[in-house]
């Protein structure tokens, strides 16, 4: 069996060949470095975002159970923490709610004691007699 050598004309057209696919690999290459740079200088890795970032992506079920439900003029109030909310159920209505008012709907005295039609001094003495048992209640717990 005899080896057909290559003529001159296939010879070129096959150096032709691997020097055009040679400049397409360089610049797939080089596209590919390219786009990875410019990720390297847009895009953060979310393991290298600081906290702050990330708390502000995070995102936490809600579940009615937990939260101890305190409804006040016709708003439903949820409180999250257990202690805070066992220490408001302890309190007599007219001193819960006051202080409902006033901490969680931020009302003014005046626009509570509108409400439950007393003097903003007694609202003021509500809020501040109902805060005292507050304080005993959670000493008390601790």
């Amino acid at each position: 069996m005899r080896l057909m050598k290559p003529s001159d004309f296939q010879k070129t057209v096959q150096c032709r060949f691997e020097s055009c696919l040679k400049k397409v690999v360089r610049s797939v290459v080089k596209d590919y470095y390219k786009e990875l740079n410019r990720r390297k200088n847009k895009e953060i890795s979310f393991s290298e975002l600081p906290d702050v970032i990330v708390d502000k992506m995070t995102v936490w079920d809600d579940y009615e159970t937990d939260y101890t439900i305190f409804s006040v003029c016709g708003i439903d109030i949820r409180v999250l923490d257990d202690e805070l909310a066992e220490a408001l159920k302890k309190l007599p209505e007219r001193k819960r709610n006051t202080l409902l008012m006033y901490y969680f709907l931020e009302m003014t005295e005046s626009e509570i004691a509108n409400l439950q039609k007393i003097t903003q001094s007694g609202v003021f003495r509500n809020r501040h007699h109902a805060l005292e048992i507050m304080k005993k209640i959670l000493k008390e717990e601790h």
